[in-house]
């Protein structure tokens, strides 16, 4: 069931002249009404209409991944999350200036490896060749 609630008070809105930011208070009459739930923006946005009025829209319930780690990398990590899924996520700096493609691709290998046992991992990396050559194949028109 939801609870509408009238809060009467004071809005103040400043100006920062030389960085031109506005900033935005409430000053609420009965200070019990203004006690909120902790939260700033990850709860909705509070914006002021045209007509001086405010308006609220509350963000939709976001899911946290809450995902548990399953192996790590050098540049990343395999986790499985809550709603069972498996995300890899890998991450290189440009500063580290290396051939991060490579890298990549050779993380993800050695992950699955590692997983799967050598032997399946061979026979998948020789179906994706074969499905590879048969790619360059057809791009060259033979």
């Amino acid at each position: 069931m939801e609870k509408t609630f009238f809060i009467g008070g004071q809005a103040v809105v400043t100006r920062d002249e030389n960085n031109k930011l506005r900033f935005l208070q409430f000053l609420a009459d009965d200070e019990q009404t203004a006690v909120m739930d902790e939260g700033g923006q990850s709860r909705g946005q509070l914006m002021m209409m045209r007509n001086g009025n405010f308006d609220f829209v509350a963000n939709k319930p976001r899911v946290k991944a809450c995902s548990e780690l399953i192996r790590m990398a050098a540049h990343g990590r395999l986790s499985g999350t809550r709603d069972q899924a498996f995300q890899l996520t890998l991450k290189c700096f440009v500063s580290e200036d290396i051939d991060w493609q490579r890298a990549f691709v050779t993380e993800t290998v050695d992950i699955m490896k590692d997983l799967m046992g050598p032997e399946r991992m061979v026979e998948i990396l020789q179906k994706l060749m074969v499905e590879l050559k048969k790619e360059q194949d057809d791009e060259k028109g033979l």
